[in-house]
């Protein structure tokens, strides 16, 4: 599930950076605070399929459309994932990195 977060995350990040629209601007849009609008783009809060369809309406698009969105091509910090063969590992260590982040971010 943590997976389809990211990929969410970056599939909004994208059409963000395709349409000039910054986090504050989109969070504005969405009446979200500029932190929830950061960890929806991390993956970190999964949004209730409403949500999601209100985003996808602002980049004109069904939610579908844009769960199904090819962004791993515009950004290649990803392409890493694609070598995991087993999903559990991949999980794993993202969670794990997700733990060492909000730790840092804590201290």
């Amino acid at each position: 599930m943590t997976n389809v977060g990211r990929k969410l995350g970056v599939n909004i990040f994208t059409l963000m950076q395709n349409s000039g629209i910054s986090r504050e601007d989109l969070a504005e849009k969405l009446d979200y605070t500029y932190r929830d609008m950061c960890r929806i783009l991390e993956g970190k809060l999964m949004l209730p399929p409403v949500e999601i369809g209100k985003i996808a309406e602002l980049f004109g698009m069904t939610k579908k459309e844009l769960l199904s969105y090819e962004a791993d091509k515009f950004v290649p910090e990803l392409q890493y994932m694609k070598e995991f063969s087993k999903t559990d590992n991949l999980e794993m260590i993202l969670d794990l990195l997700d733990d060492y982040v909000e730790l840092k971010e804590v201290m």
